[in-house]
């Protein structure tokens, strides 16, 4: 991931329209206090939606935004990470190309994290924004347990 200039989650998103100076002064506020990301605090405010924060991070980090509401996962790819392993590091193998595997991050400037993933999967990695609540689905249709009974009603 490479940056050319370091621009606060915040300033983008007042720069884009999407909040206002007192949501942010209001939700940097709220930061002090629950020690939660900014990015979580005004979704949680309902000033700006999960998609909002996931594609202007992708913009800040200059990375790509998937969207995974109806993305096809690869379940034996999906698998190459436990599913303790995909909630610890929130992130989910979404396929592969030349030897790299796509990882969709809920925050991917958790480079501890994207380096643990590669070094699990043995493999060099290319790391995508998803929102959070889209990443936890996939998890759970990703490791379901119900994979037998579906389809038998």
């Amino acid at each position: 991931m490479t940056r050319s200039a370091k621009i606060r989650l915040g300033d983008l998103l007042l720069q884009q329209g999407l909040i206002a100076e007192n949501q942010l002064a209001l939700a940097l506020e709220q930061q002090m206090q629950v020690k939660l990301r900014l990015g979580r605090i005004l979704v949680n405010n309902a000033f700006v939606t999960e998609e909002d924060i996931s594609e202007t991070l992708a913009k800040q980090l200059g990375i790509p935004y998937v969207n995974l509401k109806n993305y096809h996962l690869k379940h034996e790819l999906v698998r190459l990470l436990s599913e303790s392993q995909a909630r610890q590091y929130q992130a989910i193998l979404l396929e592969e190309r030349d030897g790299v595997i796509l990882v969709g991050m809920a925050d991917p400037t958790d480079e501890t994290a994207a380096d643990e993933i590669a070094r699990i999967l043995k493999s060099g990695i290319d790391v995508v924004v998803v929102t959070e609540g889209q990443l936890l689905e996939s998890i759970d249709r990703g490791y379901t347990r119900t994979l037998g009974i579906i389809g038998k009603n």
